[in-house]
C-alpha cells in the first residue's frame, strides 16, 4: 500500500512538471523594461530627496550651514525631486490600469 502511494505521488509530480511541455504553454514574455521595478526605484529616490530637503532645513535652522549653502542645496534637491516626480508620472501613465478598475477619463 505504501509502495502504491509512493508511485502515485511520483507520477503526479512528473505529470505536473511535464504538463506545460505537453500542452505547449509558453512562458509570458515582457516587452521592454520592468516598469513596476523602475517605479519603485524612483519612489525610493523621491523619498531620499524629500528626507534630504528636511535635513537641510533642520541643519540651516540649527546653524550648521550658512544661508548661501542652504539656498544652493535646497534648489538642487528641489530640482531633483521635481524631476523624479515627472519621471514617476510618466511611468504611471504607461502602466496598465489594475484589473477591475475603469481607466481614467480626461
Amino acid at each position: 500500500m505504501l509502495l502504491l502511494a509512493g508511485i502515485l505521488t511520483t507520477l503526479a509530480a512528473v505529470a505536473f512538471i511535464v504538463s506545460p511541455f505537453a500542452r505547449h504553454v509558453a512562458a509570458p514574455l515582457t516587452d521592454g523594461p520592468d516598469l513596476a521595478a523602475e517605479l519603485r526605484e524612483l519612489m525610493a529616490l523621491k523619498s531620499v530627496a524629500y528626507e534630504t530637503l528636511q535635513d537641510i532645513e533642520f541643519d540651516y535652522h540649527a546653524g550648521k550651514i550658512g544661508a548661501l549653502d542652504y539656498q544652493e542645496m535646497t534648489d538642487r534637491y528641489t530640482r531633483e525631486a521635481v524631476d523624479l516626480m515627472r519621471r514617476i508620472e510618466a511611468i504611471e501613465g504607461r502602466l496598465p490600469a489594475p484589473r477591475g478598475e475603469a481607466p481614467e477619463r480626461r
